[in-house]
């Protein structure tokens, strides 16, 4: 006791050690800076492309190599995959905890990688979030729209600049660039004259390679120099060009068997086109280049977004950017808003706690007892700063949230610290002050920490705001303020309890009269109050049990990302004709601002930005959907506030088995009055042509059927046969072959050479007869089958799925379960085949439902904690019997608001705990001075009891309620 009477008289070391500590918190938030949360899971994907070959085949050659080699490295929790065509994608991810992830993955991906053929491509390894919406997108204009040459010019710019320097960004995980095509060059070589001459088309591509390529040959040394060099035989325009283009080819001289040459422009056509670009981007209808990132999981967009404006200003680019989505932004401006509602919430708490202080209002301890609150929020934030939190809206958010329990904690000791005469008073006063703040402290604290095991970000952020400033407020109530707030002390003078004004006066007689009637109303009726708060907890609890919980987040504020699905197999040109066209139609309508389009074989995707001012993100949804598109379906991915999406899959072995069995399904679905929509997340790819041979004609003709197979693939995909490097990088130069008025016929209707069905079945194929002339088609040698191929192949933890996804209304994910059981019954489902119901979904909800358990075994601790401090076992109970009552009716407001549970409402749930503990113990302690009148004048002495207790009790809600005003203006979204 004599330590604490020794600390208590230290008013200036405590003012000291806490300006130390502020300069310590100023000095860790200002070199903080913005940081990108480490994931303590992590997320990647890893592509391989390996063109020409379809999706069964990037499957079997491709993809179960690639999960087999990821699935051994230690920490896998899921694996994922899609195998399409030409494209192999692989997505894991890793249990909490373990380094050396992305080398591990690397050195993977590297060794299945060395096992494919040389034509495939050297994997891509990315970081992956769950989220396929972009957080930051553009599209690019040149600056002459109108000029053909300079929008390809600005396209390859992208590519070749811009995506490079974007994917350097820290928190960047994807770039994509639409609009984009590879420069090549196409040699497509006349079978007709081949084979009289006896050439064989790899036998041409192999020479072109061997010839027109650089070598570097060494150095020399010549008069005490060194000397560098370079042999050349680059086909060029001149001998000291240092670009070259088709033309450049035409007189390349190909040798013969008997010794005579024939110049390649006599065999073959030359052209120098632009590969077909994987998306087709228009801006209103208008053809561009698009940009759009992928956030890396964790990233601080923030800090993102401002890199990107940096980096774009750097490059002094002749481009127009017209940004469309920029998630980035977006946070910064949300942050903005709730920091200017946590420090005006904090503003107005210590303006209150100032002026409620009463009699003291005037002395310096009024002043830090004001001033305790922005002091706790900045030593919050500094320790948060410190443990690798990013000061963002959410931190600001938790931080603002626990506002409330740290002015409880401010305000019971200030109150209790008020009245003490001598410091020996003020000790004692505090020790027994310590054992309530520290149950309800406790409280609070237990009950966040089940929410860090939540599979959401956002609410273990505000959460471990809340246990930081609760924690916080604790610890510098009990040690550092005490002495600041009994500054005074030797000093006071007795002051007039009245009030300065008649309005006050009249008002504290109306809470006065209000306390007399209650206090009588509640001693005569104890049991019909009892009943109320019963009624009300149980109303609360079925409620909250009747609506379920909502894992369901918000998307962009001012722009929505939707798919577009067409027919399997319709050309990119097809997808992107129609889309331009819905583009403009749908860019007419008032509020949208730009709706960009990119087209994908059998497939496209819509990017509309909108003025929220105007119009909402809902009803820019039943826009487009209206808005026709023709053999077009729109499917929007994100959550809505009318519309939650869940997906089912179904697990197997066959993949053909796993999509009938979820077409089966969804039919099923369609009676059901909880689905408004279903959608199949796969569809039937391109036709797919089958060549098979006729085994006696190969027989007879003397040729090979692997031969024929190499002369097929050279006449419809025409592989890359080298390489051609000058100063402009590479090109690729890639040899086909065919008929010249099949491929003529084409190109006057398309800006990209395809070969024709015709073509197909018409190339050559040169016998092993002794007549080198003799050549037979391929529709003379095979007999060919159509099929329909699928789009992709997907795979979840190495077996076959395929899923439907449907849309309902807000409602808890076990709910639809529960409801859709029957449903799945109906489903005959083969040995080995399974059905599950959005496992993520359901995982967050049961992790929220936890939360509830978990107040209830803090609600048990505290308990404990009081009881051991008072050495009682009813104290407890008055006190914690007040936290159901206190939660029952905000419950019911939020029940009758529409809205459901979900994580950010826990952790207000668990704050409004802590505050109505404190405030109970408050009550409590007072009324148990209280000695019951035998003449049954019991009622006197509880109103007395509390009367003196109301300053307090009418501080801590004021402060809270002022705390808690200005986050009430932020829109939904700006926090979750």
């Amino acid at each position: 006791m004599k330590v604490l009477v020794s600390w208590l008289e230290r008013k200036k070391a405590s003012l000291c050690i806490l300006a130390g500590i502020c300069s310590v918190a100023l000095f860790v938030i200002i070199n903080s800076g913005e940081k990108i949360i480490e994931n303590t899971g992590g997320s990647y994907v890893v592509k391989i492309r390996h063109y020409g070959l379809d999706a069964g085949e990037m499957e079997r050659s491709v993809t179960i190599p690639l999960e087999d080699a990821l699935s051994a490295i230690p920490g896998i929790m899921t694996v994922q995959s899609s195998s399409e065509n030409s494209l192999s994608s692989v997505f894991i991810h890793f249990k909490p905890g373990g380094r050396g992830r992305y080398e591990a993955v690397r050195d993977s991906a590297q060794r299945v990688y060395e096992t494919l053929p040389s034509s495939a491509q050297r994997p891509e390894i990315l970081s992956s979030s769950n989220s396929r919406v972009p957080v930051w997108s553009a599209s690019v204009l040149a600056e002459k729209p109108d000029d053909v040459k300079e929008n390809v010019l600005a396209a390859h710019t992208l590519e070749k600049i811009v995506k490079p320097r974007l994917e350097s960004l820290e928190g960047t995980g994807e770039v994509l660039v639409s609009g984009v095509g590879q420069k090549e060059i196409v040699i497509i070589l006349d079978q007709e004259k081949l084979i009289p001459l006896g050439l064989e088309p790899l036998m041409v591509g192999r020479f072109l390679g061997m010839n027109d390529s650089i070598f570097s040959g060494g150095t020399i040394t010549l008069q005490n120099r060194e000397i560098i060099i370079t042999v050349d035989g680059r086909y060029m325009q001149t001998n000291y060009a240092e670009t070259s283009d088709a033309s450049s080819l035409n007189n390349v001289l190909i040798p013969l068997d008997d010794g005579k040459t024939v110049r390649l422009s006599e065999i073959a056509i030359i052209s120098e086109q632009e590969r077909t670009p994987d998306i087709l981007s228009r801006l209103n209808g208008r053809k561009t280049a698009g940009i759009a990132i992928m956030g890396r999981h964790g990233a601080d967009l923030r800090k993102l977004s401002s890199d990107i404006k940096r980096e774009l200003s750097a490059l002094s680019l002749p481009l127009e950017f017209t940004v469309l989505s920029d998630l980035g932004a977006e946070e910064a401006a949300a942050f903005n808003s709730v920091f200017n509602a946590a420090l005006s919430g904090a503003i107005m708490v210590a303006v209150i706690s100032f002026l409620l202080r009463g009699k003291n209002s005037t002395n310096i301890s009024g002043f830090f007892c004001a001033l305790a609150i922005p002091l706790i929020c900045l030593v919050s934030t500094a320790i948060l700063s410190a443990g690798g939190f990013s000061i963002d809206r959410l931190l600001l958010a938790g931080i603002a949230a626990g506002v409330g329990t740290a002015v409880d904690a401010i305000i019971l000791c200030s109150e209790k610290l008020r009245n003490c005469s001598d410091y020996d008073k003020a000790s004692a006063a505090l020790a027994e002050l310590a054992g309530p703040l520290i149950a309800g402290a406790a409280t609070t604290v237990a009950a966040l920490l089940p929410l860090s095991l939540v599979d959401d970000g956002g609410a273990r952020i505000i959460a471990s705001a809340i246990a930081v400033v609760t924690i916080t407020a604790l610890v510098l109530s009990l040690s550092l303020l005490p002495p600041l707030l009994l500054w005074g002390l030797n000093s006071r003078r007795e002051k007039s309890k009245k009030l300065p004004f008649g309005q006050f006066r009249r008002l504290s007689r109306c809470l006065c009269r209000f306390l007399a009637l209650d206090v009588r109303f509640c001693t005569r009726y104890p049991i019909f109050i009892l009943a109320i708060s019963f009624v009300l907890t149980a109303t609360a609890v079925i409620a909250l049990l009747a609506k379920g919980v909502d894992t369901a987040g918000y998307g962009s504020e001012d722009s929505v990302y939707a798919q577009v699905e067409f027919d399997g197999g319709l050309l990119a040109e097809e997808a992107d004709y129609l889309l331009a066209v819905y583009g403009k139609n749908l860019a007419n309508n008032a509020g949208i601002k730009n709706v960009e389009t990119g087209a994908r074989t059998g497939s496209g995707s819509l990017l509309i930005s909108f003025d929220p001012k105007q119009t909402q993100a809902h009803l820019v949804r039943e826009l487009a959907k209206q808005t026709q598109i023709p053999g077009g379906f729109i499917f929007f991915h994100e959550n809505s506030v009318k519309d939650r999406y869940w997906e089912i899959r179904i697990y197997g072995d066959e993949d053909q088995k796993c999509r009938e069995l979820a077409e089966e399904l969804a039919y099923i679905c369609v009676s059901h009055p909880l689905i408004r929509e279903r959608v199949l997340n796969f569809k039937q790819g391109s036709k797919k042509l089958i060549l098979l041979p006729d085994r006696e004609l190969f027989a007879e003709s003397k040729t090979s059927f692997n031969k024929a197979a190499a002369i097929t693939r050279l006449g419809v995909y025409g592989p890359v046969a080298y390489k051609r490097i000058d100063s402009r990088g590479e090109t690729d130069v890639r040899i086909r072959i065919g008929g010249w008025d099949y491929f003529e016929k084409y190109a006057m209707q398309n800006s990209v050479m395809r070969q024709s069905k015709e073509g197909t079945l018409g190339i050559l194929v040169s016998t092993g007869e002794e007549d080198t002339s003799t050549a037979l088609h391929i529709n003379s040698l095979m007999y060919s089958r159509e099929e329909t191929e699928p789009s992709s192949i997907r795979r979840t933890d190495r077996r076959r799925t395929a899923s439907i996804t449907i849309a309902t209304g807000p409602m808890d994910p076990r709910r639809v379960k529960q409801e859709l059981a029957g449903l799945f019954g109906k489903l005959d489902l083969p040995p080995g085949y399974s059905i599950e119901f959005d496992p993520d979904a359901i995982q967050q909800a049961e992790a929220l439902s936890a939360t509830v358990l978990s107040l209830i075994m803090a609600v048990i601790f505290c308990y404990m904690i009081i009881a051991s401090i008072n050495e009682s076992f009813t104290v407890p109970l008055f006190v914690l019997s007040a936290i159901p009552p206190s939660l029952a009716i905000p419950a019911l407001c939020l029940t009758l608001s529409g809205s459901a549970y979900n994580s950010s409402i826990a952790c207000a749930f668990i704050a409004v705990s802590g505050m109505t503990v404190n405030a109970a113990v408050l009550c409590v302690d007072g009324l148990r001075s209280v000695i019951p009148d035998k003449n049954g004048k019991k009622s006197i002495g509880v109103y007395l009891a509390l009367r003196r207790k109301m300053p307090a009790l009418l501080s801590t809600t004021c402060t809270t309620v002022a705390g808690a005003v200005p986050s009430s203006s932020l829109r939904k979204g700006q926090i979750f």
